[in-house]
């Protein structure tokens, strides 16, 4: 393995490396400009604020991996949690802005081609797989699984380890948040408001968990670090130390950022988004059918949220009015009109 110099600013500056995923970043950034092209040939107007966070994102990819952090990332522990930070975090989170999904749909040739584009995103496994409580457990394990076991050392003796950990870094951290700041068309799009902050609020528990036990480890989790820069550098228990204050500290504060982000959302939201969105309004609707009937299904039905139809909101007040009346009605009351048993 070759060994590269000891990191100071000239070879932080100067220290670059190709790598297969330039050949990701290419794909994308060709199937995004191909999208954005094929929409605006169809008059469709496409935000460039999201086009410049999509690429943002890639160009993030590309310095975490090709520059001098892809380069010591295999040599020094706090550097490679700069890249795991970078990887599971900011490309994500701007590539989520992007919205990629939305653009494929919007681009497509063909009113059919739109259609069969959104039912793929609405299928079961595409629902299953962006599901935000599987995704907040995919995220968990994996920034867990590839700090506190024998993945961390064993990434460090097999570089092709290193690809299958971006791999995950890049997927579980799409995942988590691309129905939490997405807005793109899959099933979990209209998450209400408070879950997202609650998630991102959790996503600090793993972030946390895994910063606090490298800072306190009493000993190295991965020796291979110290053999990786002979000569120079820290300890590495030293270094390990230092990653997980960077975890610790840059994992929780870019989880109340997106949190503080979210509550903004929120604050500024209407209608059924102002509450706890669209699931509120339809157990509300389920609620008041069973015990209205078919009359005020047929009300309910006419509007999205209930307090915006008046026929729909009187049907509610009404059963609510009649369910609070019968709680206050006198037990011996009760016991009178019940059948003898």
């Amino acid at each position: 393995m070759h060994t590269p110099p000891p990191l100071t600013w000239a070879t932080g500056l100067s220290s670059w490396q190709l790598s297969i995923w330039d050949v990701v970043v290419l794909v994308l950034a060709a199937g995004y400009l191909r999208g954005l092209a094929a929409h605006r040939r169809r008059g469709g107007r496409w935000p460039a604020w999201r086009t410049c966070c999509f690429f943002g994102g890639l160009a993030a990819l590309v310095l975490s991996v090709n520059s001098s952090i892809g380069v010591y990332s295999g040599v020094l522990f706090s550097v490679h949690m700069a890249q795991h930070l970078t990887l599971i975090m900011a490309v994500p989170v701007l590539l989520t802005f992007g919205r990629p999904l939305s653009l494929w749909t919007a681009a497509a040739p063909t009113p059919d081609k739109t259609e069969r584009r959104e039912r793929f995103l609405l299928s079961r496994p595409v629902t299953v797989l962006t599901h935000p409580a599987l995704a907040f457990v995919f995220y968990a394990v994996v920034l867990i699984g590839t700090h506190l076991t024998s993945f961390l050392q064993a990434r460090l003796e097999n570089p092709a380890l290193q690809h299958v950990e971006i791999a995950l870094y890049l997927v579980s951290g799409y995942l988590f948040f691309l129905s939490l700041i997405g807005g793109e068309p899959v099933r979990w799009r209209r998450v209400p408001h408070p879950l997202r902050v609650v998630l991102l609020m959790a996503g600090m528990l793993p972030d946390t968990l895994v910063g606090v036990v490298l800072m306190i480890a009493p000993r190295p989790l991965a020796p291979g670090f110290d053999q990786a820069h002979p000569g120079w550098g820290p300890t590495a228990l030293v270094d390990q130390h230092l990653s997980g204050a960077i975890m610790w500290f840059f994992g929780d504060a870019t989880m109340a950022a997106l949190a503080a982000f979210t509550v903004g959302l929120w604050v500024r939201a209407s209608g059924a988004d102002a509450g706890l969105g669209s699931w509120l309004e339809s157990a509300r609707r389920n609620t008041l059918t069973r015990a209205e009937g078919d009359d005020a299904a047929a009300a309910a039905s006419e509007s999205v949220d209930v307090d915006s139809d008046e026929n729909a909101l009187a049907a509610y007040n009404a059963m609510l009015a009649r369910l609070h009346q019968a709680s206050r009605q006198p037990r011996s009351e009760q016991d009178q009109h019940r059948p003898p048993g």
